[in-house]
């Protein structure tokens, strides 16, 4: 009682024990260790733990003094034991900051009781198990003469014969080599080496040391890796000399397999070699007798289903000590490793491994079968990250309305199938989709057999490779259906069978609703009356998690059985009939739909995915269910009335209002209900809902609009009227785009509009947040506007107009250099004032134009208001003809002399746009002045800029002058010398060159090689331009230029160097294909420019003070921004151990550079985690630099919060490398992180944690859970 008495009050934080009584109660609490009662013992064992945290330092030495003594005692073993347990408690919970005590004192104990060769076997595996422990926890803090008396203790134990002892001991040489020097390592290493070669004969002692160096790539990772090339080929010997030891064998596979994993850049050399020898032992069977033809003749595939059910009792020898299984186990896990680390190798891996793999299916023990086809996964996985961007195969035609469809991406049905020119299929695909025949026929065997597990691996192996090949088993899936019949429809008779039974469901379910969404309709639809029944069936079963995922699959069949695909051509559809056989499982679907929506105490899961089911029915086969539409339509309308199943029959409403299928009287009932409830919904503080009622609003306004009544837009509007504002940016364009919907389809909204929505735009116009979605809805609107009530269009430019024109008065002085005031106003109303003209009478926009050439003409006139009216006659004049306005442009010519910056790039800027009005009355004019007034060429240059950009190629106009400028901006780009300048040219000659590339775009690439460095960087300028045009005309052109390109990085000139890889960095975002036939060249041409040239750092003198200028840095960065863009778009290119020697480099480098180097771990730590974790703990170092930064006294503002800023990052980047750290593989990286955690940031670490998780949180809501 009294122990469990100090037990509670030790565990309370309030408890504190006082000075006078601690020694009393260590000396009462070890008394009782030696209680002859067992719980008594116990539970002093268990005081041990909270005790040790609050005593102090001489206490705990006794503790450890009498607690070692009981240890190394023998004539009482109970207590030998108990104080063995004691000890390893007290090492755990004791704090940290004691570890050097604890281990000057414990240390020398322990090592005196492993070397007693008097004591019994218990007393040295426990104290080697204390020992370890010790060396785990304060392995850092130990000196080196105890690591070296420790080492020379341990090391002939490893020879022990004992093999308890000798495993013991490995463990504990591991904890201790993550922590000794270099020559210790080099004498255990010696010690190893000369074992392995020595002990060829026993094959027990060769064990623990292949073992033994297993554990050494463990935990000393660096070190042991230089040491491989003479490692490995013993290792191979003796796993294949060995006669009949296949647990020696198994080892040396782990261990091989341990030195993949941990060491892939220096086991590289070997890979061939290991390869070849996991293969031979995959196969390793000496007790089973097989013909090794069988497989591989097709012509006996009768035979081999007939032999099937004899499987199981195959002629081998049944022999209980069979460790054969083992060796195969292993070879297969070697296997793995090395797919997951070796992703180049994946061409050679489909052709030499997967088949072997394949062959090896059929392997007899099912734990063996499952490693193996868990290989196979492993592989298709890989393929799936590494080949190239593997969701290029959405866009064939897919019958896109799975949950994904329920996102913020409306377009649910497909455009019809088309296939890229760009991208040709890659060789691991091809290997992979000429074996998937072989792979069903091996695989369908397997899954005939009783095993759960086998047939749960298979199904999650087939899926994989429909996720692979986007597609690929329309021809096999016949092989697998009476599998799937005969797996859907079983129940099982005990628990345990039961869940299995129920994982083994779930996963053919999600196999089957993968199948129909990859594979074109027309090709498996012959499938559908075989499938259709046991899916049926399946959401009808009792686990609601199988029922939701059979309605899934339903969703996908439906599309199946009935595809509409978008014909991208005529804008219309392509709607197939629905087979007669077909429509009974409609119907049946129907019916069970309505009955899981019509059960009150149905699981929410199944309730959502049942309304997207029923949504399904009415976007794909509403015709077929003409008989029972309004009970579908009712049901739907009470779920969305229903708060827990709003949000999705919200969402389901949305996309089937789109489908061409659903149609008629019921439909437009349940809309003008729907349009009421929606609007309320409006007002309500859950966005995503919000957000889906106006997705869903915008789109019934548009289609039904002619039929909603002025009632329900009145009511509409004054819920809309809130939500025009920028406070959010998402539901803003979605609120403008119905607006502009019911002053289309319902002119006499206009008054409505008026009065609740105007005065808001106006407001909304100052706002300099408004860009991009919410601007083009903006513009919309005022031109539905202006067409819906021509009679207010003065009334909207003056409301538009009038405020920027009250800085008249604000005591700005005429033609004064003062800033413009609101630019990004300016713009906007320019934008909406030429909307407005556009769609107004002939009369009312000679008028504006007049008015704002009034203002231009006016030398009174103040800057901001010279500002808009030149952005406005811009706007204007490209969207209309200007000439009859004599002389405008001349008088925006003027203004190039103007003193505001502003002005003068807005009359380049208006220049342009009239000029794009009437191409041929203007554009000569153009040129002609670039050539006679060098002083204007800047601006001029600019407004042909404008012209060139924003033509949208209507007639030959710009073509005809295509020449004369080429020419033109060549010889500009020789010529000038100022980078403005040249960079505008660049642009030019970069759009320019698109619009006859077949001409203009080998022209550009002949002068890649120009003498005068002006050129070659204007060129290179002016290939971006080419390159980030999202057309794909002209691509072939492109990425034969890019060959030549390259030698740009290599050029002499640095500014040269920055522009290339800027150029690169782009195509690599935009058009990766572009690059990747060069990428190896190009790779290592970036890592070249991540060096920091102490050549290219000059010291500049700024009066007293000294400052190091690092001309290099602006290419470095540049460098580094195109590696983080490859590791998005060209990782399967990508050598990632190389990579990150490059990414460890820029954590020395400036402040720019670290943070994209901490930006690139985080996404190396979650595409390539096993190469990054073998590298953690070199991170610390250059991680605690930036932690450990000291400001100045004196640093300014600036300095202080680029420091913070990267502390920041440093801190994101440890959290998120945390969750690959293991303490056996990066114990010092473990340490750091305890250390950052409880040091002076702990504050910051801690809310750094939060950002991470709630970060995750946020994009787990918007993953594709399909």
């Amino acid at each position: 009682m009294a122990l469990n008495d100090l037990m509670n009050e030790l565990q309370k934080d309030s408890f504190h024990i006082e000075a006078l009584i601690e020694g009393k109660v260590v000396k009462a609490v070890l008394s009782l260790m030696d209680d002859k009662n067992g719980e008594v013992q116990n539970l002093a064992v268990k005081c041990l733990g909270p005790l040790v945290k609050q005593i102090k330092e001489e206490h705990l030495i006794q503790i450890i003094d009498r607690l070692s003594e009981y240890a190394s005692q023998q004539k009482n073993e109970e207590l030998r034991g108990i104080a063995s347990v004691g000890l390893k408690t007290v090492v755990l919970e004791v704090d940290t900051s004691k570890g050097h005590q604890v281990c000057s004192r414990i240390i020398p104990r322990l090592l005196n009781t492993i070397q007693n060769t008097d004591g019994s076997y218990e007393m040295q595996m426990d104290t080697l198990d204390i020992l370890s422990e010790v060396l785990a926890r304060f392995g850092n803090q130990i000196q080196l003469e105890q690591q070296t008396q420790i080492q020379s203790t341990l090391l002939p134990l490893i020879s022990h014969k004992r093999a308890a002892v000798r495993k013991r001991t490995t463990i504990a040489i591991g904890f201790l080599v993550a922590h000794t020097n270099d020559q210790l390592f080099g004498q255990l290493y010696g010690y190893l080496l000369k074992g392995l070669r020595e002990n060829a004969g026993s094959s027990e002692k060769l064990r623990t040391f292949v073992q033994c160096t297993g554990v050494l790539s463990r935990y000393s990772t660096a070190r042991l890796g230089k040491h491989l090339s003479e490692l490995v080929p013993i290792i191979s010997n003796y796993a294949s000399d060995t006669e009949d030891d296949d647990e020696l064998r198994e080892i040396c596979l782990q261990t091989l397999e341990s030195f993949i994993l941990r060491c892939p850049v220096d086991i590289a050399p070997s890979i061939q070699s290991i390869i070849q020898l996991s293969l031979n032992f995959i196969k390793h069977d000496p007790n089973f007798v097989e013909d090794e033809e069988e497989d591989e003749d097709e012509a006996m595939e009768e035979d081999e289903e007939e032999e099937d059910e004899y499987d199981e009792v195959a002629d081998y020898s049944d022999d209980d000590d069979d460790m054969s299984w083992k060796v195969r186990r292993s070879a297969s896990k070697v296997l793995s490793a090395i797919i997951e680390t070796r992703s180049d190798l994946l061409q050679e891996l489909y052709e030499e491994v997967a088949p072997a793999l394949i062959n090896r299916f059929k392997e007899r023990e099912e734990s063996v079968r499952a490693d193996i086809l868990q290989t196979f996964i492993t592989l298709l996985k890989q393929t799936s990250v590494y080949s190239g961007n593997n969701e290029d195969g959405e866009h064939v035609g897919l019958r896109r309305f799975s949950v994904s469809s329920f996102g913020e991406e409306l377009d649910m049905l497909p455009t019809a199938p088309v296939t890229s020119s760009m991208e040709t299929t890659d060789g691991p695909r091809q290997l992979l989709g000429a074996q998937v025949p072989k792979l069903c026929r091996a695989l369908a065997k397997q899954l005939g057999s009783k095993s759960t597990q086998t047939r749960q691996i298979g199904f999650q192996l087939l899926r994989e490779v429909v996720i692979v090949l986007h597609g690929g088993l329309a021809d096999q899936i016949e092989l697998f259906i009476p599998v799937i019949e005969a797996s859907l429809s079983s129940s099982g008779s005990d628990q345990q069978q039961v869940a299995s039974s129920s994982n083994l469901k779930i996963e053919i379910l999600s196999f089957l609703r993968l199948f129909f969404h990859y594979h074109e309709a027309t090709r498996i639809q012959t499938f559908v009356t075989r499938l259709a029944p046991v899916v049926i069936k399946a959401t009808s079963d009792k686990f609601y998690k199988i029922i939701s995922e059979a309605f899934l699959v339903c969703i996908e069949l439906i599309k199946v059985i009935r595809p509409i695909y978008v014909d991208t051509k005529t804008g219309g559809y392509q709607i197939s009939t629905v087979a007669d056989e077909h429509v009974v499982y409609i119907q049946e679907i129907y019916n069970i739909t309505l009955s899981v929506l019509n059960t009150s105490d149905a699981d929410q899961e199944v309730k959502e995915r049942s309304i997207m089911c029923l949504g399904t029915l009415l976007t794909q086969v509403a015709d077929v269910l003409q008989d029972q539409q309004k009970q579908a339509w009712d049901v739907l309308l009470d779920r969305l009335r229903n708060e827990v199943t709003r949000l999705i029959s919200v969402k389901t409403l949305t996309i089937v209002c789109q489908s061409p299928v659903a149609a008629g009287d019921e439909l437009l009932r349940c809309v003008l209900v729907a349009v009421d409830e929606l609007s309320l919904l409006l007002r309500k503080s859950n966005r995503p809902l919000r957000i889906a009622s106006l997705e869903c609003l915008a789109i019934l306004v548009n289609r039904f609009g002619k039929q909603i009544s002025a009632k329900s837009f009145s009511s509409l509007l004054i819920e809309l009227k809130p939500l025009i504002a920028d406070t959010d940016l998402h539901l803003l364009p979605l609120a403008l785009k119905t607006v502009q919907s019911i002053l289309s389809l319902s002119p006499g909204s206009v008054n409505d509009v008026k009065t609740q929505i105007t005065p808001s735009l106006f407001q909304l116009i100052q706002s300099p947040l408004l860009q991009g979605a919410a601007l083009d809805s903006l513009l919309n609107l005022f031109a539905a506007f202006a067409r819906a009530s021509p009679a207010d269009y003065q009334s909207l430019v003056n409301g538009l107009v009038n405020p920027l024109l009250a800085v008249k008065t604000s005591g700005v002085s005429a033609g004064g250099v003062a800033a413009v005031a609101n630019k990004q106003a300016a713009s906007t109303v320019a934008q909406s004032v030429a909307v407005l003209a556009v769609n107004t009478s002939k009369e009312n926009r000679h008028g504006t134009i007049l008015e704002f050439q009034n203002y231009i003409k006016n030398p009174e006139t103040n800057d901001s208001i010279k500002y808009l009216s030149l952005l406005t006659i811009g706007e204007i004049g490209r969207r209309i003809d200007l000439s009859e306005f004599e002389g405008i442009d001349q008088q925006v010519i003027d203004l190039f002399g103007s003193q505001s910056e502003e002005v003068k790039f807005a009359a380049a800027f208006a220049l342009g746009n009239i000029c794009v009005g009437n191409i041929n009355k203007y554009l000569p004019s153009i040129i002609s002045k670039i050539k006679e007034q060098p002083k204007k060429r800047y601006l001029l240059l600019h407004a042909l800029k404008e012209i060139i950009t924003r033509y949208d190629g209507a007639g030959n106009d710009l073509s005809n002058a295509a020449d004369e400028l080429w020419a033109l901006l060549l010889r500009s780009s020789e010529s000038d010398q100022e980078e403005g300048t040249r960079t505008v040219v660049a642009e030019c000659l970069g759009k320019l060159a698109l619009t006859e590339y077949q001409k203009f775009l080998p022209q550009l690439e002949e002068r890649l090689g120009a003498s005068s460095e002006y050129v070659r960087a204007t060129v290179a300028t002016a290939i971006k331009y080419a390159v980030v045009d999202p057309s794909h005309a002209y691509d072939e052109l492109l990425k034969k230029m890019m060959v030549k390109f390259l030698s740009l990085l290599k050029d002499t000139d640095l500014n040269v160097r920055r522009l290339a890889l800027l150029t690169i960095n782009s195509a690599v975002h935009r058009k990766p294909y572009l690059v990747r036939n060069v990428l190896g060249e190009l790779i290592q041409l970036l890592y070249d420019e991540t060096v920091v040239k102490e050549e290219l750092i000059h010291t500049v003198e700024m009066g007293p003070f000294k400052h190091k200028v690092d001309d290099g840095l602006e290419i470095r960065k540049a460098a580094y921004e195109c590696m983080y863009t490859l590791l998005t778009t060209c990782l399967d290119k990508i050598d990632v151990y190389g990579f990150l020697d490059r990414v460890r480099i820029g954590l020395d480098d400036q402040h720019d550079i670290k943070m994209l180097a901490y930006l690139m771990l985080i996404r190396l730590g979650k595409v390539a985690p096993t190469a990054v974790t073998q590298r953690l703990d070199e991170l610390i170092t250059p991680f605690k630099t930036t932690l450990d930064v000291k400001m100045r006294s004196n640093a300014v503002k600036q300095e202080v919060e680029k420091n913070q800023e990267l502390i920041r990052a440093a801190l994101r980047c440890i959290i998120a490398l945390n969750q690959l750290s293991e303490p056996s593989v990066s114990p010092k990286f473990e340490a750091f992180v305890n250390e950052v955690k409880n040091g002076p940031l702990a504050e910051e670490f801690k809310l750094a944690v939060v950002e991470a998780d709630s970060r995750e949180n946020r994009s787990a809501d918007y993953m594709d859970l399909s």
